[in-house]
């Protein structure tokens, strides 16, 4: 084989990457809103409208940020979902907590993106989802109370509901919850937010699984011990199920057997001071699977 040829598959392959590269980010859309112009990443599954996942990345983090490094992005694809990743105003979410007051209107934002999603022709407005890490997470819960319209599942990471989503009108859709029990930043059993506190407070997660669990008409829980791959942590996994709902992919808490403040499926950013993850479990496959149980009748 020729230098020459070798080049030319070089060059081949790297074209062939680069429009691959550029078909996986798709495009990004920006939403004039009261509180200024507001982003989003669309990873778009394909020509018209699609099952689709609005991601919310976690405090400090952005759109394109969780794109990259959570697997959100790969396992929509993987079940022809389109994955939308907006960014918050200062990277954070106004997710309702009690004690954080103002803010910027993030509620309507996000029905701002649905609208446009589907205007474009982007998602089936029957089958968009809400999955949330962390503030994410707990902005998803207050999507979920307050637009319950618009969203058909809910799948939340190392995530509680605040304290302040008084009332709640969500309805019946299928729930997916990852938390740790050793969670130092939201605490498993409820209380204040933040290493120190002082950012809020939430409700304990057995409150909120039930909570949802009974919204959606639930029966009978069991649990679970997943099988154990990961020696290294020091954590396993629990599955808590909700039986007999009225809705298909029902109710599921996977707890983190001493987990910190960490995506299970992903290396812990700091686990010294925010705790252990787990790689028993992938969150995002987890958390699509569920959704892409729960297809219309």
């Amino acid at each position: 084989m020729t230098s020459r040829f070798l080049s030319a598959v070089v060059v081949v392959a790297a074209a062939t990457l680069a429009s691959v590269a550029a078909q996986a980010f798709d495009r990004d859309i920006t939403i004039d809103t009261q509180d200024g112009p507001r982003h989003a990443l669309v990873v778009q599954a394909g020509g018209g409208p699609h099952p689709t996942v609005i991601v919310l990345h976690g405090a400090l983090g952005s759109g394109t940020g969780t794109a990259r490094t959570t697997g959100f992005a790969e396992a929509a694809a993987r079940r022809d979902f389109t994955a939308v990743f907006p960014d918050g105003l200062d990277r954070q979410w106004n997710d309702g907590r009690t004690g954080k007051a103002g803010g910027p209107d993030d509620v309507g934002f996000i029905r701002m993106l649905v609208r446009q999603l589907v205007a474009d022709h982007v998602a089936d407005p029957r089958r968009i989802y809400l999955a949330g890490i962390s503030n994410g997470g707990m902005m998803s819960f207050r999507l979920a109370c307050k637009a319950p319209e618009l969203f058909a599942g809910i799948g939340t990471v190392i995530a509680n509901m605040p304290e302040g989503i008084v009332p709640c009108a969500a309805r019946p859709v299928p729930v997916v919850m990852i938390n740790g029990t050793a969670d130092p930043m939201v605490p498993y059993r409820g209380g204040e937010v933040g290493l120190r506190g002082g950012r809020g407070r939430v409700w304990s997660v057995d409150k909120t699984a039930e909570f949802f669990a009974q919204r959606a008409g639930c029966g009978s829980r069991s649990a679970e011990a997943l099988p154990h791959r990961d020696f290294a942590s020091g954590t396993t996994v629990t599955q808590i199920t909700w039986r007999n709902c009225k809705v298909n992919g029902g109710v599921s808490l996977y707890r983190v057997e001493g987990g910190g403040h960490a995506l299970p499926g992903r290396r812990a950013l700091a686990p010294r001071l925010l705790g252990a993850s787990n790689f028993d479990i992938e969150s995002a496959d987890i958390i699509l699977e569920a959704f892409d149980l729960d297809r219309p009748l």
